[in-house]
């Protein structure tokens, strides 16, 4: 098969697509196979380059049945990257409307072929099916715009993509057209056409490439930060944070709660090491509750735990750890099989004027072993500091 110029060129726009395709699924490996809705991005590129390469190339040669091929190949394109984009923002994916659309493009570019023979209407018809499917996407998303600077971008972008399949449309009517299909995909207006589609498709892939890569940076700064096993901050993210509101210039009371659970080497040596996690874990949970958004809650170390109350004075926080003492006492866990009750003691402090983070934690520290001095499962507040 002799290729023209403008087909080499043209097959430049499938060759792209595959790249991206690959790099799709690279970003996907790196970032541990979590983000699924990559794998979708990326088969939307692969059925797109598939739809270019039978336009290009015309294949199959009978024009109604590359007709049908091409346009429900780009149609699935289409759709497998609306439904990524869904999973991403986690919005509903009208399935049954783009299975409907899809016949219905399909029978529509049937009729005008073989019932009655009307090129302009099949490019109306496909161009507009693809307009108005992209919209719906847009509109879906609309609200789950995150407000990060490359979710807007995405969304301007493939708002811009699907209203731009409206003067393309009308622009591509031309007498080339009107001398059938053979003339017009080998006419450099066509060209253009799909040169400009292969345009939005790359700043597509690259804004979507940049987000995925933004995800995969915010997991792994999380995992960085968070205990695995309680969901709490780990110790040192918790220091980074508890300095950064201690430097902040406010004028309110800050507390700091420290408390460690009750016993806890029993439950690990009677119930074993699997239990003792889970508790730590259920524990965790129960510290989430009671905290507030603005609070700082860490795992410290081992059974020990750690949070700052930013806005809290000594009674506050001291209600604060009574509530957690109350809740970890009345909880059945689920890893003690004998019902037996977690407690915990409790040390709670007030930051004092110039005071650092590593001072407060000190002085907390040695109130909880002051509860664990007169008995355990209590609170232990020191007054002694407190300001007038």
């Amino acid at each position: 098969m002799q290729l023209t110029i403008t087909q080499v060129l043209g097959l430049g726009s499938p060759g792209v697509s595959i790249l991206f395709s690959l790099s799709f699924i690279f970003v996907w490996n790196y970032g541990r196979r979590k983000s699924n809705y990559l794998l979708l991005i990326s088969a939307a590129f692969v059925f797109y380059a598939l739809a270019a390469t039978s336009q290009i190339l015309f294949i199959p040669q009978d024009t109604g049945l590359n007709a049908l091929v091409s346009g429900g190949l780009f149609m699935s394109s289409l759709f497998l990257l609306n439904y990524g984009v869904a999973k991403r923002y986690q919005v509903r994916f009208d399935l049954a409307i783009h299975i409907l659309v899809l016949i219905g493009v399909l029978i529509a570019l049937a009729y005008f072929f073989y019932e009655n023979r009307n090129i302009i209407a099949r490019i109306y018809i496909l161009n507009f099916s693809v307009a108005g499917i992209i919209l719906i996407s847009v509109f879906r998303i609309r609200s789950n715009i995150r407000g990060a600077l490359i979710d807007r971008i995405f969304f301007w972008t493939y708002l811009l993509f699907g209203i731009s399949f409206f003067p393309r449309t009308v622009l591509s009517i031309t007498q080339a057209v009107s001398r059938g299909l053979p003339e017009f995909s080998t006419s450099p207006f066509w060209l253009i056409l799909q040169l400009t589609l292969l345009l939005f498709a790359v700043l597509l892939a690259l804004v979507l490439l940049a987000a995925a890569m933004l995800d995969i940076i915010n997991a792994l700064q999380h995992d960085r930060n968070i205990d695995s096993l309680t969901k709490l901050y780990n110790r040192r993210s918790f220091e980074e944070r508890g300095r950064n509101a201690l430097a902040s210039d406010r004028n309110e009371p800050i507390s700091l709660v420290m408390f460690d659970l009750d016993n806890f080497k029993a439950i690990n040596d009677n119930y074993g090491h699997a239990a003792g996690d889970m508790v730590l874990a259920e524990s965790g949970n129960i510290i989430r509750q009671c905290a507030r958004k603005k609070d700082i809650a860490g795992r410290f170390g081992g059974e020990e735990f750690i949070v700052l109350l930013p806005g809290t004075n000594l009674n506050e926080a001291a209600r604060f750890a009574h509530r957690v003492r109350t809740k970890l006492a009345n909880t059945v866990f689920s890893a003690l099989t004998d019902m037996e009750s977690v407690t915990a003691s409790f040390g709670v402090v007030e930051l004092l004027p110039k005071e650092t983070l590593s001072n407060l934690v000190q002085r907390a520290d040695i109130m909880l072993y002051e509860a664990k001095n007169e008995g355990k499962n209590r609170v232990a507040l020191d007054t002694n500091t407190v300001k007038p």
